[in-house]
């Protein structure tokens, strides 16, 4: 995401606005956004580490394990977890730099669209967290469709 950033110059993507790989190239470009377009850029990718922080003790489902398990099913793997594109994610950051999670301003049936510029690989993982109020403690399934 932080190539992403660096094209865009925002924290925000927006219709019109291409992501980009950490190569500079064009990977994916917003092409609707149905909701309020709040999406965060800025938040790493849930892993064991941040629910044991968290409070969490045994198993908890989460992100980077997300990840893992889609690629391996492909016959693929990631040495290291990039950064997300957190859809719908809540997070803004203060007039003083802070970060906060805060419920979603989306609501159910708003979607995005997206249209590859490249072929690739991509995940999807309908969020897990349910330790901070980011899914309104009620984390839920998430739909796809690709054309």
């Amino acid at each position: 995401m932080e190539h992403s950033r660096a094209s865009m110059l925002r924290l925000i993507p927006r219709v019109g606005d291409t992501l980009t790989t950490n190569r500079r190239r064009a990977i994916l470009t917003f092409v609707a956004d149905t909701s309020p377009g709040i999406h965060d850029t800025l938040i790493a990718a849930c892993d064991i580490h941040r629910y044991r922080q968290l409070g969490a003790v045994g198993h908890h489902d989460n992100c980077t394990h997300n990840l893992a398990h889609a690629l391996e099913t492909v016959g693929l793997s990631a040495t290291v977890t990039p950064t997300p594109l957190n859809l719908f994610m809540n997070v803004p950051v203060a007039d003083n730099g802070e970060l906060d999670f805060k419920p979603p301003v989306s609501e159910a049936g708003q979607y995005v669209a997206l249209r590859a510029e490249m072929d690739l690989v991509i995940v999807f993982s309908a969020c897990p967290q349910d330790m901070v109020p980011v899914n309104d403690m009620r984390p839920t399934d998430a739909h796809f469709l690709i054309a």
